[in-house]
């Protein structure tokens, strides 16, 4: 028998062995990151970020639609109001996992809310517009 025979067992050998490798990499590297994160408090990621932003947002845009309704008064809408705190502790409920790493408070994320809120008054809601017709009545002088 020469190499030549041996050559596919071989090849299966090293290809089993890269598999068992990379599953042992696939398995311990996340943990090892993980540890690392934990042991150095530095897991502040551009995506947990966002999902804080995403929930502030999403919150004021609820707000807005509170106060277009009228379901709430333009004057709750002022940091260190209850109405505000509440929705600060509702939008951080949402992301808890993201608002620990980036370390938000709920007074900072009603501050966040109450900018991110569009409180004027919308134009097209405070003006009629009247209705024109067509035919004139009666003579004109």
């Amino acid at each position: 028998m020469s190499m030549s025979d041996f050559l596919p067992i071989i090849q299966a050998l090293i290809a089993g062995a890269a598999l068992a490798i990379t599953a042992l990499i696939g398995v311990l590297v996340p943990k090892a990151i993980a540890a690392f994160e934990a042991r150095t408090h530095i897991a502040l990621t551009d995506q947990q970020r966002e999902a804080v932003r995403g929930a502030a947002l999403t919150q004021a845009g609820i707000i807005e639609t509170q106060l277009q309704q009228g379901l709430i008064k333009l004057s709750e809408v002022r940091l260190n109001s209850p109405e505000m705190m509440q929705a600060a502790t509702s939008a951080l409920a949402r992301v808890p996992d993201s608002a620990k790493a980036v370390g938000i408070s709920v007074p900072a994320m009603a501050a966040i809310i109450v900018g991110a809120a569009d409180t004027a008054t919308p134009v097209a809601a405070a003006v009629p517009v009247p209705k024109l017709s067509a035919v004139p009545k009666g003579p004109s002088p």
